[in-house]
């Protein structure tokens, strides 16, 4: 199908992937800061002959600068980022408890990178360790109405990051879901379709699980559309779409890919199931009353259905189903053609 080998040539970006590669983007610069920054006192504690906290810095600055050129090329696991957070945290408590005020003044960036560069609940546990660990310092090297303070303000910080995060963190999953989901129907839309089948291929090379697709058309839809109108016509569509995903399995995937055409991925279904699935749906469609415009109307669906192949590619697995969608109308509509 053309419209399908079409979509698989073009590089298609989800919010997912928009942030995935920010949040790289910062934790590289992140890295490379610290590097910058933590080098010159690692010298300067050396200088002091405070060899315990030099050799720590020197560690952490041979540890940074090895993550920032790896993240360059590729996100790190979150053991790394973990890692370099905590390496970081623990610098910073040694050096309130050492040093008073002026340690506890790096805690506040230090507690910035644990939110920011960890995935939620580790950053959350985390943070919460390091707040406890650098308060504790802090009231054993600190004047108390100093301590508090410092304290109070720092947790203040973290509240007001964590916030700031989660609320970032919806937003992500509203744009996604705006770039991803039909504006009509509700249902997933093409950009959702052509991830969702890489990653379908991906799993299918490791596991050889069955899946099958199934191409549904609405018959007949443009004389019902010109005769109530556009705007009613919308309003099938969107019971159409309704109709169709309480009919399959909260576990498959529903998509809309044309005017009136429809895509369902069965997961772990194989092609005799899938045509059981098929039947049951086409009988559902047809014995459905659509309401519209204070009228009643009968719509019918023609299905092409395929069960995805070893060595083969999606878009020829999308071709199968389409050409027998094809043959499903040809044949008199309102009926199941499997490959």
């Amino acid at each position: 199908m053309d419209l399908f080998r079409k979509s698989a040539d073009q590089t298609q970006h989800t919010t997912e992937d928009v942030v995935s590669v920010f949040t790289r983007k910062v934790a590289n610069r992140t890295q490379w800061g610290a590097f910058a920054v933590v080098l010159p006192l690692a010298i300067v504690q050396a200088y002091a002959n405070n060899w315990l906290m030099a050799a720590w810095l020197a560690a952490f600055c041979t540890y940074s600068l090895t993550l920032a050129v790896r993240s360059r090329q590729a996100s790190l696991e979150q053991t790394h980022l973990l890692i370099f957070v905590t390496m970081l945290a623990l610098a910073a408590t040694y050096s309130t408890w050492i040093n008073g005020i002026h340690g506890f003044l790096w805690s506040f960036p230090v507690m910035a990178s644990v939110v920011f560069l960890l995935k939620r609940k580790l950053a959350f546990v985390s943070a919460f360790i390091f707040y406890l660990l650098i308060s504790l310092a802090a009231l054993v090297s600190m004047p108390l109405d100093l301590a508090w303070r410092g304290i109070l303000s720092l947790g203040a910080m973290v509240v007001l990051t964590i916030t700031l995060l989660v609320l970032l963190q919806r937003m992500q999953r509203n744009f996604t879901d705006l770039a991803t989901t039909d504006t009509l129907t509700g249902v997933y839309n093409r950009k959702r379709l052509n991830v969702e089948l890489d990653k379908i291929l991906a799993l299918f090379k490791r596991s050889q699980g069955d899946v099958s697709v199934m191409i549904c058309d609405i018959d007949w839809f443009k004389p019902l559309n010109d005769k109530f109108g556009h705007l009613q016509g919308d309003r099938l569509l969107i019971q159409a779409a309704a109709t169709i995903k309480q009919s399959v399995r909260a576990t498959d995937s529903v998509f809309r890919v044309g005017g009136e055409e429809f895509l369902v991925i069965l997961h772990d279904t194989d092609l005799s199931g899938s045509v059981v699935a098929a039947e049951t749906l086409r009988t559902e469609f047809e014995q459905k009353v659509f309401k519209v415009k204070g009228a009643e109307a009968s719509m019918t669906l023609s299905i092409g259905v395929a069960q995805l192949k070893q060595g083969e590619h999606w878009t020829d697995w999308l071709e199968r189903a389409d050409q027998r969608l094809y043959q499903a109308k040809d044949a008199g509509r309102n009926r199941v053609i499997a490959d």
